[in-house]
């Protein structure tokens, strides 16, 4: 073991009561399971470890709680936590060790260590250009139109590292890992010097803790003939989940009681005023008990997925569906709108009507059926990843990208 691999990774080591996300999840996986094996030397480049969550630190104070902070207040987080990364890096013989970046604005410094020769490997969990186009410009500008526009002189701060520091992850990482195919062609159209064999993709599975215990769900006092519908994930405008109160009226119960467990707290830029839409629209819900968890994590949220007969993914962008991973691990039938996650019976969630058919043909099947829906297999993509970071060590021929 006579090289290191330096995670940078924004997201790592803070609480599980923070509602991060994906790539946090993704983390403490990676962490976990290399931390166990130890296929090499690693050395985590977190918040925690570069002194972000440090409160007698007045510098980073305000950056405890990720989650809660503005566009603006979260694109300085991506550069302080960029310079504090980048400067533990540069610390480290290049020849030496491998950069692993777990995402893409909140990652180092890609020019800066590439020109000085760092091998970089780097996880794509959202192509931020597409995100930025698809919420931010409202679908008006294509993602490829967007991704060539080269003038990140003129941008402000906030833009650039969208823009700019994806241009620059594409061009100094030695390899990007993504989570789906959809997402590998998009990336490709975008940057058309991208070479297609510098990008691997590697589907995450169900990379929570495997959850032995089957503890009970007596805090919600849910019924055995109830069936319960749920959705898990932060609340954010691009999860759509206001799409599956709109359908709720559209089901037909067959005299049955239907339970809603809106799982999830609110977080980033736009939560607070979603979670505010959110609950003023599921008041107006008459037909079903819909009711707001809050971010679950632990045993509760293993409680609630054994529990539920149906999970329901409305999303309007998924990179990769981590919780429908995590759904049809605990036997759930899966309702997904057509994102790269997409799994179970796929339908146009912006549709009420088409939700609620599919909400209530399956409303209708007995909950027998949730027993006989095969387990998937624990994630094994911390080893796929590993050989990735190996195969990518310094005396190794480097990648060849297209002019």
């Amino acid at each position: 073991m006579n090289f290191e691999v330096l995670y940078s990774a924004a997201h790592a080591e803070l609480p599980d009561t923070e509602p991060l996300g994906g790539g946090k999840a993704v983390a403490d996986y990676l962490i976990r399971e290399w931390r166990e094996h130890q296929p090499f030397l690693l050395t985590i480049l977190s918040p925690k470890s570069l002194g972000f969550c440090d409160a007698a630190r007045p510098a980073v104070a305000p950056y405890q709680h990720l989650a809660d902070l503005t566009e603006l207040q979260y694109a300085r987080f991506c550069r302080e936590f960029e310079r504090a990364a980048t400067t533990e890096i540069l610390k480290r013989d290049p020849q030496r060790c491998v950069v692993l970046s777990n995402d893409i604005s909140e990652g180092p410094d890609f020019a800066a260590l590439g020109e000085r020769g760092y091998r970089i490997v780097t996880i794509f969990h959202v192509d931020v250009v597409e995100y930025f186009t698809q919420f931010y410009l409202r679908g008006l500008v294509r993602p490829e139109t967007a991704a060539r526009f080269r003038w990140f002189g003129v941008m402000p701060d906030v833009l650039r590292l969208v823009f700019e520091k994806q241009y620059q992850c594409v061009q100094h990482s030695e390899r990007i890992v993504v989570p789906s195919a959809p997402m590998k062609e998009m990336i490709l159209r975008c940057y058309l010097s991208c070479a297609p064999d510098k990008i691997v993709v590697l589907p995450w599975g169900n990379v929570s803790p495997q959850n032995t215990a089957r503890p009970a769900v007596a805090p919600y006092q849910i019924a055995d003939d109830e069936v319960v519908v749920i959705t898990l994930s932060r609340l954010s405008p691009e999860k759509g989940i206001e799409r599956l109160l709109a359908a709720l009226p559209c089901v037909e119960a067959r005299g049955k009681t239907l339970r809603v467990f809106i799982c999830g707290g609110a977080a980033y830029m736009k939560g607070r005023a979603y979670e505010r839409k959110l609950r003023r629209l599921a008041e107006k819900v008459t037909t079903s008990r819909v009711e707001f968890t809050g971010h679950v994590v632990g045993a509760e949220k293993a409680a609630l997925l054994q529990r539920a007969d149906i999970f329901v993914s409305p999303s309007r962008h998924e990179s990769y569906g981590l919780t429908i991973a995590e759904a049809l691990a605990a036997g759930c039938r899966v309702i997904s709108h057509s994102h790269y996650g997409a799994e179970g019976e796929v339908v146009d969630c912006a549709d009420p009507e088409a939700l609620g058919a599919a909400l209530s043909a399956m409303v209708a099947q007995s909950r027998t059926q949730k027993a006989e829906i095969a387990q998937p297999e624990p994630s094994h993509v911390a080893e796929e990843l590993a050989d990735v970071l190996i195969g990518s060590l310094p005396g190794r021929q480097r990648f060849n990208p297209k002019p």
